[in-house]
């Protein structure tokens, strides 16, 4: 019989706001492999492209972080305001010199 590796993966809501036009919610998360910070919005009906989804995200690998910590990456954003986070984070990872991917994801939610 195979044991399965089951992880205890880690997520935390930094941002969570709903309005008339969107659903915003930040999220910093990791995987067995990586650390990722996405910002994510859901418009409503009636507004920009309704069931249109938007995440800009910045992911690392894990095996990459020269140190840094996701309880470290978690301090480090939730000392910013929400706007200012994302370009915050990514010029640390710069600063630190861990490569990172970063995008603009979209996805349509509608069939």
């Amino acid at each position: 019989m195979q044991q399965l590796e089951l992880f205890e993966y880690r997520r935390n809501c930094l941002f969570d706001s709903k309005n008339q036009i969107a659903h915003y919610f930040d999220i910093l998360k990791e995987t067995k492999d990586t650390i990722s910070y996405a910002e994510h919005i859901e418009p409503n009906s009636g507004f920009a492209i309704a069931g249109m989804s938007y995440e800009e995200y910045v992911d690392i690998n894990k095996d990459e972080l020269n140190g840094l910590t996701y309880d470290q990456i978690l301090k480090f954003l939730n000392n910013f305001k929400k706007e200012e986070r994302l370009e915050k984070y990514k010029k640390l990872l710069k600063f630190r010199n861990i490569p990172f991917e970063a995008d603009l994801f979209t996805w349509n939610d509608v069939d």
